[in-house]
């Protein structure tokens, strides 16, 4: 399994970035790939809840599944999924630093075809994977900052 990790400060309280992790309907506004949400079983701070997302990855539409299978809020969020026959697993991790947020974000993926699949993931793959979590990461970062609520 290939694996790809993040870390990153937000300045903004926990709460506040967890809860906007937490809204599906808000991912596309944050993660690359012109994504569009198709559908959420429910709350996604419930296990086995189901997010059926459609995204472009190396120019090719494709649809996934993610499903949640452990929440810790607001400190923890772990899915598993499957997007044209490669299984991932990711996290994302929050942790009170100060009045803000350290995130931690990590994904590891199964690519289909076995040796070729693992050349295919050396040479351009996992570059591309780690630039679209980085994008991401700075993408949510961003929008938690801006829609931070007034201290009072």
């Amino acid at each position: 399994m290939a694996h790809v990790r993040h870390e990153l400060h937000i300045d903004a309280p926990i709460e506040h970035a967890f809860d906007l992790l937490m809204d599906a309907k808000r991912w596309p506004e944050w993660m690359s790939g012109g994504m569009e949400v198709k559908e959420v079983t429910g709350p996604l701070d419930q296990v086995g809840t189901k997010v059926r997302e459609e995204s472009a990855f190396l120019g090719r539409r494709m649809e996934s599944v993610t499903e949640i299978v452990e929440v810790q809020r607001p400190h923890l969020l772990k899915m598993v999924g499957e997007s044209a026959g490669v299984k991932y697993h990711g996290m994302i991790r929050f942790t009170e630093a100060g009045a803000g947020t350290d995130a931690e974000m990590e994904s590891e993926y199964d690519l289909p075809a076995g040796f070729l699949g693992h050349i295919a993931d050396r040479l351009f793959i996992e570059r591309t994977m780690e630039r679209e979590m980085r994008h991401n990461a700075e993408n949510f970062k961003a929008l938690a900052e801006a829609k931070v609520p007034a201290l009072v």
